[in-house]
């Protein structure tokens, strides 16, 4: 089981690992039930500190930002590029035409 509680493709265990993991588990919920030490929902939530959604705009609109910047760079870089790979062709032709001069 993933993170948001669905099934997902894992490897296979055997049964020994299988029998410990649930034996882990009975034990750890006889724990919580015997102790008490499970917190209710109401009390989770006080603690949750609460946050704008602008504040998450906020940084969503840098990193848009930041990668339009990458692409401008992006394009530049490529054009540096073909202007470099075309002066290696005419070096290229022209080492090899004064190869077959010689």
């Amino acid at each position: 089981m993933n993170i948001d509680g669905e099934f997902i493709m894992a490897n296979k265990i055997s049964s020994k690992q299988l029998k410990k993991i649930i034996l882990e588990e009975i034990s750890t919920l006889q724990e919580e039930k015997l102790s008490g030490e499970s917190t209710p929902v109401a009390d989770v939530v006080k603690d949750v500190e609460e946050i704008d959604a602008s504040e998450y705009a906020n940084a969503l609109e840098q990193d848009i930002d930041f990668m339009k910047a990458l692409d401008i760079q992006e394009a530049k870089l490529i054009k540096k590029l073909r202007k470099i790979n075309e002066a290696k062709g005419k070096l290229r032709s022209r080492i090899l035409k004064n190869i077959d001069k010689e």
